[in-house]
């Protein structure tokens, strides 16, 4: 083993360390179901920032936003990068509305009984979205432990799958102590993702002699992205569509939107600050911080091809920047930036197995056993959410010992799919009193099967994919609203006013199961 590699095993020791002792601290404040899963409605600015920051910055941005700019050029600024800018700004909107109510959701499948079906014990349209939640997040947290296995066995030489291994324990620990946990660790990993791209970028520039030397050779290169492949048009990585086309550059860019906006794990997040107006506020600020990550993302991904003109032949992109650090940055710096691509990672990927861990047993099982609300049963609850994360942490990572994908590509293939599905039941839900159960179920199925028709047999008339499938989504959803009963007053009641009913409330507490 290298002195370099030995450097980066230290900083990793150091850092799983801190993150383990974080997270045990953090677990032993949580008492509650709603302390499990919102960190009981009561977040602050600061740490709403600290884990919404951290939560965009997956594997799929900090190593899948180089990789692409490497391989597909500055379209994927666009495609990626200008969609998820996008989002970040529109969230807002959204997060205001979700906190409103004075009893909020805990959840994004109850949060769509509470909107569409309060009266109904045993909720289909809550047990739906949480079944697609629980696949849609699987997926992120398989995507999550693969970008960590390629960082940790590509710098250290550790095999691939014993560094899957290795990740599991430590991403089971950030979980344990549910959303309180999970939020504490995310705005540790949101500081030294920071500190670990800037460190990087000032690393890339000085090796290329600059911006400008970087900027000339990515507007004239020809290099292709592996070795022995087709040598690349010159310039075509500095034009719009880069290696994409114009199609599917729109179609990631809205995909990577408007997905993004009603993806579960953000509408969740948006439940748990103190207020509505926390609630919005934290988005606004977090689309201003994450100008100081990407743009250092963006260059390591221009700077990236001219140090690297081309990778060995079978190495996908996503190893681009492991390899930039491996063969072009000084260990110190270098050790600052696998640390980055190591939070990024566990930052994402906590809070994906934990919300497909209150999809299994809080929206699904838990709904289908019925019954009374309980302080044991509670107890039972949150223990059982522990167990399943333990499960799932475990099929993940077997599952991650496989074949790789590229990040990125996965993250908006997810992000399409919950685009398709959600955008109509929640911005419509949101904003519209009229819309009921039947146009959210409509919007949702219509949404999800268009999306999958076109990612399989291709979109009609060349058209963006998440155009014509979240195109048909609200198609769907305004036939349900002409077509169906209009939504009792307690469905949409206290997402729209501040002064609501008794029974509203009494509906609110029902369907959580809290314990008065």
């Amino acid at each position: 083993m290298t002195t370099k590699s030995i450097i980066y095993l230290v900083v990793f020791v150091i850092y799983f360390g801190f993150i383990i002792i974080t997270s045990i601290q953090s677990s032993k404040k949580v008492e509650t179901m709603s302390d499990f899963t919102t960190g009981g409605n009561k977040m602050g600015l600061l740490l709403g920032v600290g884990t919404s920051m951290a939560t965009w910055l997956s594997v799929a941005s900090v190593m899948g936003v180089p990789g692409n700019i490497y391989s597909r050029g500055v379209c994927a600024v666009f495609g990626w990068v200008g969609g998820w800018f996008l989002a970040t700004g529109l969230m807002p909107l959204v997060a205001y509305k979700i906190r409103r109510p004075e009893v909020p959701s805990r959840t994004f499948p109850e949060f769509m009984r509470t909107r569409y079906d309060p009266y109904t014990e045993k909720s289909p349209i809550q047990i739906f979205s949480a079944v697609i939640e629980l696949v849609g997040y699987f997926v992120f947290s398989y995507i999550q432990i693969q970008g960590f296995g390629i960082v940790f066995s590509t710098l250290t030489g550790v095999p691939y799958a014993i560094a899957c291994l290795f990740f599991m324990v430590l991403l089971i620990f950030t979980c344990m102590g549910g959303f309180e946990s999970v939020a504490a660790t995310d705005t540790l990993n949101a500081c030294l993702i920071l500190v670990g791209v800037i460190a990087a970028m000032v690393a890339v520039l000085t090796e290329c002699g600059g911006i400008g030397a970087i900027f000339q050779n990515f507007a004239t290169t020809t290099a292709p992205t592996t070795v022995g492949g087709e040598p690349l048009v010159a310039g075509i990585l500095g034009t719009n569509w880069g290696t994409l086309g114009a199609s599917v550059c729109i179609s990631y860019f809205l995909s990577n939107c408007f997905g993004s906006t009603v993806a579960p794990h953000w509408v969740s997040r948006f439940m748990a600050p103190r207020n509505a107006k926390t609630a919005a506020l934290q988005m606004f600020l977090v689309m201003v911080a994450l100008i100081a990550v990407f743009v250092p993302l963006i260059t390591i991904g221009m700077g990236g091809k001219m140090l690297m003109p081309s990778l060995p032949e079978g190495v996908t992109s996503d190893y681009m920047f492991p390899r930039l650090i491996m063969d072009h940055i000084n260990p110190v710096l270098g050790a600052l930036a696998l640390t980055a691509i190591c939070a990024a990672a566990v930052s994402t990927a906590n809070s994906m197995l934990l919300h497909c861990s209150t999809s299994l047993i809080y929206d699904i099982k838990r709904v289908l056993k019925g019954g009374e609300a309980s302080e044991e049963e509670d107890a039972k609850t949150t223990k059982q959410l522990r167990v399943t994360i333990l499960s799932l942490g475990v099929i993940a990572v077997i599952c991650a010992i496989g074949q790789f994908s590229l990040l990125a590509d996965g993250f908006t293939y997810v992000y399409g799919a919950f685009g398709s599905m959600f955008f109509a039941s929640i911005w419509l839900g949101l904003y519209v009193k009229r819309m009921n159960k039947e146009a959210a179920f409509a919007s949702m199925i219509v949404g999800l099967i268009a999306y999958i028709y076109c990612m399989v047999a291709g979109s009609p008339f060349g058209l963006p994919a998440f155009i014509v499938s979240c195109g048909l989504s609200l198609v769907a959803a305004v036939v349900g609203i002409l077509v169906g009963k209009k939504p009792p007053l307690e469905a949409y009641e206290s997402y729209f006013s501040d002064h609501v009913s008794a029974k509203t409330i009494e509906i609110a507490h029902k369907i959580r199961k809290d314990v008065v």
